[in-house]
């Protein structure tokens, strides 16, 4: 009979505290509801939460990523990228900090510990700033592969920083970043349509970038051995709502619509029509 009573006690002593845990996180998510401004709240509970749809709704699309991951479009994408996106470190935060560590930084919105995640304006996260564990042993494995792909010259020491393509043209324009150089050397190497991109390209130039302005803006500037100059900045939009790559070479100057693109994307569209034409040259007799 004392055996049945003390499990009959054990059991409602494990009933209680799960239903305290329970409570307990219900009153944090409450304790969000009631102490957090309106603009970030629904943030901070969708990730208390653990809910990558409540997460995705939250979001100003699309949400970049470092080069050459992709970047975020649109809330599907947002769904199925959340546990690549959301590690441990950044619920932590979230969930830990107080909400003295929610910062308002005027025209740049609201953010938690000084920008270390995410930037939020309107009630929406328009940048995130950081990079999960997971995301960084995707993006060591995606730039080897994609300096491997490079005319074997071009390739020690250097890591891929972005590609963007010309709208009207096709051609395809990379800038790659020098290892371990201080300041910072940079490489512009431009590629006619359907060249060989595993071969040399039509021009190389060096250069540097300048970040100006409060909202750090780039700036790209690059010169060739010929005295070529280059001049790119991916955050400045002209009427034409498309950053321009302007280019003069020998003498000769000439805009280009540099659509951001994808590096790897172009080499499978290679090996698959190289595929093709192996196939399609199959003699069936």
């Amino acid at each position: 009979m004392k055996s049945i009573l003390h499990i009959l006690l054990h059991s409602i002593l494990i009933l209680f505290m799960g239903l305290s845990l329970c409570a307990c996180s219900e009153k944090r998510t409450d304790n969000l509801n009631e102490g957090l401004p309106q603009e970030i709240r629904e943030i901070a509970i969708a990730i208390i939460k653990d809910s990558p749809q409540e997460f995705a709704s939250v979001i100003s699309y699309p949400i970049e990523r470092p080069y050459p991951l992709k970047n975020v479009k649109d809330s599907t994408e947002m769904v199925k990228y959340y546990p690549t996106l959301m590690d441990d470190t950044i619920k932590k935060a979230v969930k830990e900090s107080p909400d003295s560590a929610w910062q308002y930084c005027g025209w740049r919105g609201w953010t938690l510990n000084n920008g270390s995640y995410f930037w939020i304006d309107d009630g929406k996260i328009y940048e995130v700033t950081y990079t999960s564990t997971k995301e960084n042993i995707m993006l060591d494995s995606l730039r080897n592969i994609e300096i491997s792909t490079l005319e074997p010259s071009l390739q020690a020491g250097w890591t891929p920083v972005m590609c963007v393509q010309d709208t009207d043209s096709g051609e395809l324009f990379r800038i790659d970043l020098q290892d371990g150089t201080n300041p910072p050397i940079y490489r512009l190497a431009g590629y006619n349509p359907g060249a060989d991109l595993s071969g040399e390209p039509e021009y190389i130039l060096y250069g540097s970038l300048e970040l100006e302005g409060s909202m750090a803006n780039r700036f790209y500037h690059f010169i060739g051995e010929d005295g070529s100059t280059a001049q790119y900045s991916p955050d400045v939009i002209s009427n034409e709502d498309t950053p321009q790559i302007e280019i003069e070479i020998k003498g000769h100057a000439k805009r280009y619509k540099a659509k951001p693109d994808y590096w790897l994307d172009h080499i499978r569209l290679k090996q698959i029509q190289s595929t093709y034409d192996s196939i399609s040259n199959i003699d069936m007799k």
